[in-house]
């Protein structure tokens, strides 16, 4: 699965992932006040390397080492999917997902949520040149979906499903590419179109866009389909001119991202991190981004079917006295 990179203590190093140890220690006494004790690493399963969802955990471990004096140990991953798999099966005890692909895991796996923490933007790209204009067009055309167990294409299917009927289209040539071989291939003319869950805008998008001019493809008339077919999992939303280059406002569809954890974290570790996403939340936003962020007390506890782990519930109750 995903890569381990230490963070938040000095003498961070990337590393294979190695077996997680057992129990929380340490927590209490950090968080009570006394000098800053070294606790055992919590593992976060986060994204791809140049998403939002890596950029977000290293913004959190950063802040979390400051306040708490604990340890994350960021894991690069497919996204969503990898990541629930990994809290399921006990590889990681934090992990950042999709609220859809959430909804459809945390009740089976006795997974629960910390926050709602910001919003991705679906986004659908094609070369400034394409002749592409609508959803529509990408009947029949090579289209990267997002990468394989990523949050990405299991939104982007739903999408397609839901939106190419209505349209009168027919199914796309569909494929699963991490973003890096995704914009590598529009570039270079393998694929005609790439879908991509994150956050506005994604570095390595703006990046890539520098040397090849892209346009973001419209996708507000797939909204109301998908959202009659998946109610209350997606949003409204629009991605602001000057985006990647973009002259005008286009419409898209606005997931919200989780904080997930398994169900038995331990209870000062989830106060913990709520602390740092209530007291934290301006450190928590990457330089640049301009999506919505959920980093309030009357939005961070909007988790929708998923329930809020009991520590972290208390702890919010605390902190609207």
């Amino acid at each position: 699965m995903g890569a381990r990179i230490g963070r938040g203590m000095p003498g961070a190093r990337v590393s294979r992932r190695g077996l997680l140890l057992g129990g929380v220690a340490g927590w209490a006494l950090a968080l009570a006040g006394c000098a800053p004790a070294r606790t055992r690493d919590l593992a976060l399963a986060c994204g791809e390397p140049g998403g939002a969802y890596l950029q977000f955990g290293e913004l959190l471990a950063d802040a979390l080492a400051a306040r708490a004096g604990a340890a994350l140990d960021l894991h690069v991953t497919h996204g969503s999917a990898e990541n629930l798999e990994m809290l399921a099966s006990g590889e990681a005890d934090l992990g950042l997902s999709l609220a859809d692909t959430a909804n459809e895991t945390a009740a089976s796996h006795d997974l629960a949520a910390i926050g709602r923490v910001y919003q991705n933007y679906l986004q659908c790209l094609v070369l400034a040149t394409s002749d592409i204009a609508s959803i529509a067009d990408l009947a029949g055309r090579r289209v990267s979906i997002g990468a394989p167990g990523s949050g990405s294409s299991r939104t982007t299917r739903r999408l397609l499903e839901a939106a190419l009927p209505a349209a009168g289209g027919t199914a796309p040539q569909a494929t699963e590419l991490e973003l890096a071989a995704a914009l590598r291939a529009l570039a270079e003319g393998g694929i005609d179109a790439l879908f991509w869950s994150g956050g506005i805008p994604t570095p390595e998008i703006t990046a890539a866009a520098s040397a090849h001019p892209v346009r973001v493809i419209d996708l507000g008339d797939a909204v109301a389909p998908l959202r009659a077919a998946h109610p209350r999992e997606y949003l409204d939303a629009r991605i602001p001119a000057g985006v990647y280059g973009t002259t005008r406002t286009t419409a898209t569809v606005g997931i919200s991202n989780l904080l997930m954890c398994r169900a038995d974290l331990a209870r000062d570790a989830a106060r913990a991190l709520v602390d740092v996403l209530v007291g934290d939340a301006t450190r928590l936003v990457p330089t640049g981004s301009v999506g919505l962020q959920y980093l309030a007390l009357d939005t961070l506890i909007d988790t929708g079917d998923v329930p809020l782990h009991p520590a972290a519930m208390e702890r919010y109750r605390e902190h609207y006295r």
